[in-house]
């Protein structure tokens, strides 16, 4: 069985290619979630260009994650690791997702 982590950057197989859609998503996901036998995780796209927003945090070599696209993403369709964020990297996401969610 394959473990995922948040914080984890996969590469991502879509049923239906979408022109422009990203193919990585970063876990967010709590990982006693992950490890369940629930068949998602909560990720969230990572693109290639600088969307230009506070809601988007830089992600060394893999490109911005952008937490306000949040989703349930199908584990099986998680093909490979791509990378890990830095704890930095992770501490800015957990800010940009508290601050998506007024928490």
């Amino acid at each position: 069985m394959t473990v995922f982590r948040r914080g984890e950057v996969w590469a991502y197989k879509p049923v239906l290619d979408r022109p422009g859609q990203s193919l990585l998503r970063l876990i967010v996901s709590a990982d006693g979630l992950n490890d369940s036998p629930i068949p998602v995780v909560l990720g969230c796209q990572v693109v290639d260009h600088d969307p230009g927003s506070l809601l988007a945090v830089r992600i060394d070599d893999h490109g911005w994650a952008v937490v306000t696209t949040i989703e349930q993403v199908v584990k099986r369709r998680l093909i490979e690791v791509a990378g890990v964020t830095s704890a930095s990297e992770q501490q800015a996401v957990d800010a940009a997702l508290r601050a998506a969610q007024d928490l």
